[in-house]
């Protein structure tokens, strides 16, 4: 696996739980952590870095370029 393959990854399961805060605990809070979610997915398309990067780079995961 690759490494954008593992931030895909860490990406749907982030908004997933984030989407069922949102339902079953608030509303507000949900909403906020997808939005913030949102800014980090732009943010990781023009610097071409994720945070996530910080955990799956020492599993051993490369990039594909």
């Amino acid at each position: 696996m690759y490494l954008e393959n593992g931030r895909d990854i860490v990406r749907g399961i982030l908004i997933l739980i984030f989407a069922a805060i949102a339902f079953w605990v608030d509303r507000t809070l949900g909403l906020a952590l997808v939005a913030m979610m949102g800014g980090l997915i732009l943010q990781s398309a023009f610097t071409n870095w994720c945070p996530a990067d910080l955990i799956l780079r020492p599993m051993g995961l490369k990039s594909k370029r």
